[in-house]
């Protein structure tokens, strides 16, 4: 008898379902995108236990009848396509007939749906595959598709199902770049009962923008629009100030598809190069178009990667109208007039702004003037005596939060600081940093520290990074507060906002008092005051961007990732030139550390030259 034979129906679609559906982000995105599809104007997610124990997708598009009905849930059945041609010049985001019965095969599904000009609908149920019944209903126009249970009757993907959260967070994401590729339809996301977002339909992209990132953020966006060789770009850039420490603010889509494409974003990271630092990402929105013969969607079942016919032509299209846009943009900044209650400092150019528009041969139009660092201490060095604080500007201060409030001024090293304590063993092989001579800074970024036996350099950032690790991840100390007055409001995306909620409690351990202020925006009401003058905006801004969303981390290990965060931001930088006190300052905080070899991070914060090293530099031996 032969070995090889031919797989059950119902096999073959939970096969199918292991490469279409992942997880319940994926059944929300063939549901949603099967709406699209049907020509839907609104669109309603409801989702129980972040899409684990069910997910609903409503839509008021064009329906199906009785056969139709039927037939979607046969495999490779499909109204999309009807011959090879149709495939290489596909338009509709489904078109092979899969997603429905491979979603089907492995849940509790039940479809509804009626035609607009039909008096009644039909309603069809399935239980792991296998149709249970069929039969005619009352129904509004559309379809309603709900899945309970998924992977019921698969434990071994069941099990690799992630938390509430961390599911609803991948639902969420996808939501919100649906919403920016069709801010013709409304849509809606429900949560556990309650409605979480709702998008109502947008007459542009800069208002759907607004809807999803905020309109603060929307209203920094600029327009780009260009045509070259068939390959048309269209979206929103993010100024190059608008950055941020990962790539969830750049939102690609190819033909209205989101993609998660290394060439397009190859092409725009390339056209930033020179204007935001390495190691930062900016945000955008871009849509690129081209004719559907020129691009292949069906590379992967899920549709996220896409391969063009003629990628080099792709990458110098985006590439060019991106850099072309920014230059303008950055040019026209320089002479538009500050708007009313700005900061002249904050419309100027960082270092690669004004490397890029020399690269161009654009003179620099704006003044040359010390300032401080974003999240930097309150300290600004001048030429003429080595030191000059700087103070908030004054004025009333209003009663409410307010977006540009930073904390009060404190001094960056204090004598009564209330941290600053001996530490058990501190007593080590490691120097006394305290006790050697002050030589002086070198590129206002490393100390320099004569020893007796040798030269000892200290890495300033990384050493007041880890003064204050020490004290913010200190146990069993009362930890003292600064209070905002105002309070500081910060504006996230949806996706970092729920990621936030949960963290809530850690930052409240460290000394950060935030609360949820409508929307995607949270106010901070107090910081520890061992960082001194931060804005509070980027510290909360680095947190959800630097520190993934593992639900699974040990409260311990994500307090500890956070305290590195917060001392990273409220150091002193490479760059910021001190005054003799407060390196001696410095140095003493450093001598109560417990681990005074390396910065939070693992870097090493001070590395020393003995004399021999330096004689046999110069051949003295």
């Amino acid at each position: 008898m032969g070995r090889i034979k031919v797989l059950p129906e119902t096999l073959c679609n939970q096969i199918a379902a292991g490469e279409v559906v992942e997880r319940p982000a994926a059944v929300v995105k063939e549901l949603v995108e099967n709406s699209l599809d049907a020509e839907a104007g609104r669109i309603v997610i409801s989702l129980e236990r972040g899409g684990r124990s069910e997910v609903c997708v409503v839509d008021d598009g064009v329906g199906m009848d009785a056969d139709d009905a039927l037939l979607a849930l046969e495999r490779h059945a499909t109204s999309k396509i009807t011959s090879v041609s149709d495939l290489q010049a596909v338009r509709s985001l489904g078109f092979r007939g899969e997603a429905l019965p491979s979603i089907a095969a492995v849940s509790r599904f039940d479809l509804m749906t009626r035609e607009r000009d039909a008096v009644a609908g039909t309603r069809i149920r399935v239980e792991g595959g296998v149709i249970r019944s069929v039969e005619e209903t009352g129904c509004p126009a559309g379809t309603s598709i709900t899945v309970r249970d998924l992977f019921f009757n698969v434990p071994a993907r069941r099990k690799f199902l992630r938390s509430v959260n961390t599911e609803w967070a991948h639902i969420l994401d996808l939501v919100l770049r649906l919403a920016l590729a069709y801010p013709d339809v409304h849509l809606q996301v429900h949560h556990q009962g309650r409605c979480t977002h709702d998008f109502p339909k947008a007459t542009s992209l800069v208002e759907r923008a607004g809807q999803v990132l905020g309109h603060d953020t929307a209203r920094s966006l600029i327009p780009v629009r260009s045509e070259k060789a068939g390959v048309h770009v269209e979206g929103l850039l993010g100024p190059p100030t608008l950055q941020r420490a990962n790539t969830k603010g750049i939102f690609l889509y190819v033909n209205r598809r989101a993609v998660k494409d290394r060439v397009l974003q190859h092409a725009l990271l390339s056209a930033y190069d020179t204007l935001i630092p390495k190691g930062r990402y900016p945000s955008c929105i871009l849509f690129v178009s081209v004719p559907p013969e020129l691009v292949d969607v069906n590379v992967h079942p899920t549709k996220r990667e896409v391969r063009f016919r003629r990628p080099s032509q792709v990458v110098e299209t985006v590439r060019g109208s991106v850099s072309e846009t920014l230059s303008q943009a950055l040019q026209a900044g320089v002479r538009r007039p500050l708007p009313a209650g700005s900061a002249r400092e904050d419309l100027r150019p960082t270092a690669q702004v004004r490397e890029f528009q020399n690269r161009l041969g654009r003179p620099d139009a704006f003044p040359e003037k010390p300032r401080l660092q974003e999240g930097s201490s309150a300290v600004l060095a001048s030429d003429a005596d080595g030191l000059s604080e700087t103070h908030p500007g004054s004025g009333s201060a209003a009663a409410g939060p307010r977006r540009e409030a930073l904390p009060r001024q404190v001094p960056l090293f204090s004598r009564e600081d209330p941290f600053s304590h001996e530490t058990p063993g501190s007593e080590s092989v490691l120097p006394r940093f305290s006790q050697l001579r002050i030589l002086g800074q070198v590129a206002r970024s490393y100390i320099l520290l004569e020893a007796p036996d040798g030269l000892v350099i200290v890495d300033q950032h990384a050493a007041h990074e880890r003064i204050l690790f020490d004290r913010l991840a200190a146990e069993g100390s009362s930890r003292a507060c600064q209070r905002l007055a105002p309070p500081a409001v910060v504006d996230l995306l949806p996706l970092e906002s729920t990621i936030l909620k949960r963290w809530l409690p850690q930052l409240a351990q460290l000394g950060f008092e935030v609360e949820p202020f409508g929307g995607e925006s949270f106010v901070v009401h107090t910081v520890p005051a061992v960082l001194g003058r931060i804005d509070p905006r980027e510290v909360i801004r680095s947190v959800v961007e630097s520190n993934p969303e593992e639900e699974s981390s040990p409260k311990v290990e994500l307090l500890t990732r956070l305290a590195k965060t917060a001392a990273c931001h409220g150091s002193v930088r490479a760059g910021q030139r001190l005054s003799h006190d407060e390196i001696r300052l410095l140095l003493q905080d450093l001598d109560k550390t417990r681990f005074g070899a390396t910065c939070p991070h693992g870097r090493p914060l001070w590395h020393k030259i003995t004399v021999a090293e330096l004689e046999r530099a110069f051949l003295r031996t």
